[in-house]
């Protein structure tokens, strides 16, 4: 019993063939394929298997496999075939067209940090980086007198995000956040990080 990877160049419209086998596989096609399995002899059998794409499979029963694998491509195209008598397994990378749902993983602790001082004039760490974080939400207590901007990292130069009195910002990142207070009053910003 024997289960190998084939690779081989197709012309468009020029048919190649693959050895015999019992089972094949489709590792690699970049456009569709027409394959022809035959059995010759006394019970000669053709089965078609037409615009099939990569990932597709195909499993005879034990004594009933193919003689020739005929591969049709109407592109030119490099093909990657696993031809054999055993069933195997095979890990493959997965490449997504469209839309794919994710899913966000809860954070395991929660740090509430003292609020940070923001003075006038003058901008200031709010969170330094921290790789572990998943989330970091800043806010401006309802009681201030004035707005702050978000930046990145103490040595930003520009006002990205205002947070406004009562309003807060969660942010996805582990990079260092700052905030930039120009209100001409002392303001605070409150921090509570997601690890």
């Amino acid at each position: 019993m024997t289960t190998e990877v084939l690779a081989q160049s197709l012309l468009a419209g020029v048919q190649a063939t693959f050895p015999q086998g019992r089972i094949f596989y489709i590792k690699t096609a970049s456009a569709n394929l027409t394959l022809t399995a035959e059995t010759i002899g006394s019970g000669a059998k053709v089965r078609k298997f037409i615009n099939v794409s990569a990932g597709f499979k195909f499993t005879a029963d034990p004594g009933d496999g193919w003689t020739y694998l005929r591969c049709l491509s109407l592109v030119n195209q490099a093909v990657e075939m696993v031809i054999g008598d055993d069933d195997v397994e095979l890990a493959n990378a997965v490449s997504v067209t469209g839309t794919v749902t994710t899913a966000i993983l809860p954070s395991g602790t929660l740090t509430d940090a003292a609020n940070v001082a923001l003075p006038n004039a003058a901008t200031t760490a709010i969170v330094a980086a921290n790789p572990a974080r998943r989330r970091v939400t800043i806010g401006n207590p309802s009681t201030a007198l004035a707005s702050f901007f978000i930046r990145a990292g103490a040595a930003g130069a520009n006002n990205l995000l205002e947070v406004q009195p009562g309003i807060f910002v969660e942010l996805d990142t582990t990079a260092a956040v700052a905030g930039r207070n120009d209100s001409g009053a002392a303001l605070s910003a409150t921090v509570l990080e997601e690890v």
